[in-house]
């Protein structure tokens, strides 16, 4: 099952419209269509965002296909049947640290990605005025 399907179905369930979880979350309308069809994957803040007004951690949901790589990365047999509770709970908080640092990460390159596009634009309008004062400087120029 797919997270866009997953929420969906619990929106639903909530008896909340996409326009209520747009409205409550400040995405789109049409964003969270797309991520309901999953014809995008929704980036993790998103992810936290509907999944603090659904009531439910998606976060774990999306992770799900990633458990094998965490496992490796933090050395780990998540299988073991002779894990303890302690082990268990010392897992779990090192889980919530990476999520920690994923979602300071999303929300960084939300933030320079957003100054980007305004440097950009900036620097468009720019090389358009010059663009301009030099056509009106060469049109007004005597011959």
């Amino acid at each position: 099952m797919y997270v866009g399907i997953v929420i969906k179905e619990v929106r639903k369930q909530k008896g909340l419209t996409q326009v209520d979880l747009s409205d409550q979350s400040g995405i789109s309308v049409r964003t969270i269509q797309r991520i309901e069809k999953d014809e995008v994957e929704p980036s993790i803040y998103s992810l936290k965002v509907i999944s603090e007004i659904l009531g439910v951690d998606f976060l774990k949901i999306r992770s799900k296909y990633s458990m094998t790589f965490i496992s490796k990365l933090l050395g780990i047999n998540l299988n073991d049947p002779s894990m303890t509770t302690q082990g268990k709970i010392q897992i779990e908080e090192r889980l919530q640290k990476i999520e920690s640092h994923l979602l300071s990460i999303d929300r960084t390159y939300r933030k320079n990605r957003r100054m980007l596009r305004g440097v950009l634009y900036a620097t468009g309008a720019m090389a358009f005025g010059i663009l301009a004062s030099w056509i009106i400087w060469m049109l007004t120029r005597s011959y």
